[in-house]
């Protein structure tokens, strides 16, 4: 099983389904990483990988831009990661970051997106008093952080079970399955997990 893990930089992909005891080759592509290994030897590496019957879990990081890589690859993925990222593409970008995903992965593929769940988090503003908070700065750094994070890397898109559903099947390339509109992930309770399937 070949699977892209976008811009998740320590995060590996999470176990899903009945592959969990395949063998896997994971691309993880983040500018993040020190590696600079080359994509067309990974390529390379992976068409190896497939045809031995002995395969082991192989992982590559390619220090990349993932727009980038997306663009140029041959690889055709059968699962995609994607945690802690989408909200940080820019709204204006978001139809083509998804249309991108899609020329990636082969039919019947599944993308594992992991996002700050703003329906939480609105919730959270609308209910919070701080005068009667005991942990007021613990929740306005958690608020804060995942409304906003860093000015340097900032979140440039929002993020709802509904929103997450109405761009992701806009043009018929994919289906959301299911969704956990409160995935514990990182030691926080306030994601929303969306398994999508390629169609």
């Amino acid at each position: 099983m070949k699977i892209l893990n976008i811009a998740a930089g320590k995060f590996e992909p999470l176990p899903m389904g009945e592959n969990i005891m395949f063998p896997k080759f994971i691309v993880n592509v983040d500018t993040s990483y020190f590696s600079k290994r080359d994509p067309g030897l990974v390529e390379q590496g992976i068409m190896e990988w497939e045809k031995d019957p002995d395969a082991i879990t192989t992982q590559e990081y390619i220090n990349m831009d993932v727009f980038e890589f997306m663009e140029r690859t041959r690889i055709r993925f059968e699962q995609a990661s994607i945690y802690r990222f989408l909200e940080h593409v820019s709204f204006t970008q978001v139809e083509y970051f998804i249309y991108l995903v899609s020329t990636c992965l082969e039919k019947g593929a599944n993308v594992d997106v992991i996002v700050p769940n703003y329906t939480l988090l609105a919730a959270m503003i609308l209910n919070e008093n701080m005068y009667s908070s005991r942990n007021f700065n613990a929740h306005n750094i958690l608020l804060t952080t995942e409304l906003l994070n860093e000015p340097s890397c900032p979140h440039a898109s929002i993020w709802t079970p509904e929103r997450m559903k109405y761009f992701w099947e806009m043009e018929g390339r994919f289906k959301v399955v299911s969704q956990d509109p409160k995935f514990s992930f990182d030691g926080r309770d306030i994601y929303l997990r969306s398994i999508i399937e390629r169609i």
